[in-house]
């Protein structure tokens, strides 16, 4: 590929409208990183490591992650087009590393938004205390339903539930604040973080990590989006600077809130540490908060990676990598790939929690989409650099992030790999296998078709 006006170019016809702005795309990345479970788990986890330390490895946390959303912003300027990652792979490295790229993705955007299920599942379980399977339709049902009548319906939707939760944000830690009668700690002071070994913070940061990362359910959309190559950027970096703060925010308020009462150590104490906290500090009205949140994030949070999941696909099928019929378009909808999705989504959530239970599910789901998460960073990373080696105008800068972000994710994959239980690891490779596989039957089918060379 010569140069960048080439790229900028390739495959902006893909059948789509493009009939959602900048605020509807960052809302709808808003609830792809569902704050509230997110809170509730690497959350939880960066506070039993790292302790009144927290909220600043969070910010940490966030710095990092940046470079990889910076990677995306520079992508997103030269594709635009219907399917996020799988573009970048197809267009920048090759088209069966693009095939490859895809199927990873379908994977992740699967796993990560069943998690969700999964964990809203299980809030919804532990707050009203109903039966597993009502509190599983709670997310899945209307999730589907927006996914089938369209992505316009969808995004103001998410514009609602995203703002309410922002809002909710903002209220608990001004809560947590009269509750601490308007005392303050300093996180940086020596006696907070002199004792944490580099481990605890280390760890910590790789937890933190997990918090804002919704970008990644807004890069498939992009052929639905009015001025994608400045709004899909704009809108991955505004949501990890929004998502890191905000958590962080709340997390010094609750901390802060602890610290004065004494009640500390009460954070390793309970099952779902953070929901209790919040009832303690907001009292009664904090249960109807609470309650609302998680079927909100619920419903959300899936939504944002089921049209994800489906975008992947209908451009995956589109370029005939599977088959046609799920490039199928219902008033500008990709209708079979929204029901092979919901599918997908019920395949893999129904028998996990069945077999499992919803927390349980939710543990092991987001820990093998995480794998998948850094596997199509790895690849939108060679893609960035690649694409300027090759290019007659080289930026410089952009070889750099890529870079850096590069060595960032190749080394957390390989350090979750060895860390994380063997069945997880065995899984996440196994199917790497089976996307080879499937590659190259792809590859000795289709000879003479010019599809995968």
């Amino acid at each position: 590929m010569p140069n960048d006006i080439k790229l900028q170019n390739i495959s902006q016809n893909d059948g789509l409208k493009r009939e959602i702005e900048f605020w509807e795309v960052f809302f709808l990345s808003i609830g792809g990183q569902a704050p509230f479970l997110s809170l509730l788990t690497y959350t939880t986890v960066v506070i039993v490591l790292t302790k009144e330390f927290a909220p600043v490895i969070v910010l940490i946390g966030t710095i990092v992650v940046l470079l990889n959303g910076l990677v995306v912003a520079y992508l997103a300027r030269r594709f635009t087009s219907t399917g996020g990652y799988f573009n970048y792979a197809y267009y920048g490295l090759s088209k069966r590393l693009g095939l490859e790229t895809g199927m990873v993705y379908t994977y992740y955007s699967t796993l990560y938004g069943s998690a969700y299920v999964a964990g809203a599942t299980f809030l919804v379980n532990y707050l009203l205390h109903i039966n597993v399977w009502y509190a599983y339709l709670l997310s899945i049902i209307p999730a589907s339903a927006f996914l089938v009548i369209g992505i316009r319906p969808s995004t103001k939707y998410a514009i609602f539930a995203a703002i309410m939760e922002i809002a909710i944000f903002i209220v608990t830690f001004f809560y947590s604040v009269v509750y601490a009668n308007f005392h303050f700690y300093n996180p940086l002071s020596a006696s907070y973080y002199g004792s944490l070994s580099a481990r605890a913070i280390s760890l910590g940061i790789l937890y933190a990590m997990g918090i804002p990362t919704g970008y990644g359910s807004i890069t498939p959309v992009s052929g639905e989006v009015k001025r994608a190559e400045k709004n899909i950027g704009r809108a991955a970096i505004s949501v990890i600077i929004v998502g890191g703060v905000l958590n962080s925010i709340l997390i010094y308020g609750l901390l802060n809130g602890l610290l004065w009462h004494g009640q500390i150590s009460d954070l390793t104490q309970s099952r779902v540490p953070i929901v209790s906290e919040i009832l303690r500090i907001i009292g009664p009205w904090g249960y109807y908060i609470l309650l609302f949140t998680v079927i909100n994030d619920g419903i959300l949070s899936v939504l944002s990676f089921m049209l994800a999941s489906s975008r992947n696909i209908y451009a995956m099928s589109l370029r005939s990598l599977i088959p046609k019929i799920f490039s199928v378009l219902r008033n500008s909808n990709p209708i079979m790939a929204s029901f092979l999705t919901i599918a997908l989504y019920v395949l893999v959530t129904y028998p996990m929690i069945l077999k499992l239970g919803p927390f349980h599910s939710f543990i092991i789901l987001g820990a093998l989409a995480g794998m998948g998460n850094l596997f199509i960073h790895i690849s939108a990373n060679f893609s960035l650099i690649k694409i300027n080696i090759d290019s007659m105008i080289r930026r410089f800068n952009e070889i750099i992030v890529g870079s850096m972000a590069q060595v960032l994710s190749l080394s957390v994959l390989i350090y979750s790999l060895f860390s994380t239980i063997p069945i997880i690891a065995y899984t996440f490779l196994g199917f790497l296998v089976i996307v080879f596989v499937y590659t190259e039957l792809m590859s000795m089918t289709q000879k003479g078709k010019s599809i995968l060379i």
